[in-house]
């Protein structure tokens, strides 16, 4: 009779780690499905607003507003934007209460138009609600929301029911000048020429209105032309660049960088 068949032991540390392996590889490869299907759904959902926006769809807004409904936070935010473009109180008292449910859940785009909207004036009520612009502006640009930078550092220059900050409004601008908004660059050379909040330096003053003067800011255009003509911010005297430079302001003028 043949003895039985002996089958090698695997050591039980070996079977957990292959186990392990497998689990893991199976939670990668569910977690690149969900983002998958999580950019589908916001691609269409960025569709029905591009639709609803543009084209007036009213189809389009219904499916927005169904999505909402049903707790998705991106329509939530989509369907708030889109209804905070319309000039009605009633679909303006709509935006505010589809964004404060998006920026309540951390939805970053939600944070930054509410608190705009409240800063500005542009909520239902007509009026500003600073603790409101402070509360989502400050949320959104502590995550790298570049817009709500730009205007959480136009808070702390002019106080808005705190005492101002320079420094602060200094930082922010650099955040938002960083990030390409041509206004914030604009500020922060104004504060640098002046020393207000950051120490006073005309090279880099020069710098951050240069910057702006690519992205066709009147302002900053027009501020080198008056330094060349002067011989201001550690440049020399330059007809010629005075007269190229009101040229280019002049030009700018027609189609200025825009705000955030």
């Amino acid at each position: 009779m043949a003895a039985p068949r002996r089958f090698p032991r695997i050591h039980p540390l070996f079977v957990a780690a292959t186990l392990a392996v497998t689990v893991a590889a199976a939670g990668v490869a569910g977690a690149a499905m969900w983002r998958q299907q999580s950019d589908v759904r916001q691609s269409e959902i960025a569709r029905w607003q591009l639709m609803a926006t543009s084209a007036n769809d009213a189809a389009a807004l219904s499916r927005l507003q169904r999505a909402a409904a049903a707790g998705e936070i991106a329509a939530c935010a989509a369907l708030g934007e889109t209804l905070l473009s319309r000039t009605d109180t009633e679909s303006r008292a709509q935006a505010e209460h589809w964004l404060s449910l998006a920026a309540a859940s951390g939805h970053t785009r939600a944070q930054f138009l509410l608190g705009k909207a409240a800063m500005l004036g542009e909520l239902a009520s007509g009026r500003t609600d600073l603790p409101v612009a402070w509360r989502e502006l400050g949320a959104a640009a502590r995550v790298g929301d570049v817009g709500a930078a730009y205007y959480l550092g136009l808070l702390y220059r002019g106080g808005y029911g705190h005492t101002a900050d320079p420094a602060a409004a200094a930082h922010w601008f650099r955040v938002a000048a960083d990030g390409g908004v041509a206004q914030a660059m604009f500020l922060l050379a104004n504060a640098y020429r002046e020393g207000d909040g950051v120490p006073r330096n005309d090279a880099t003053a020069v710098s951050w209105y240069e910057a702006a003067a690519e992205r066709e800011h009147p302002a900053s255009i027009q501020a080198l032309a008056m330094a060349y003509r002067s011989g201001e911010l550690g440049l020399s005297r330059d007809e010629s660049n005075y007269r190229q430079h009101l040229a280019e302001a002049a030009h700018a003028l027609k189609h200025p960088a825009i705000n955030p």
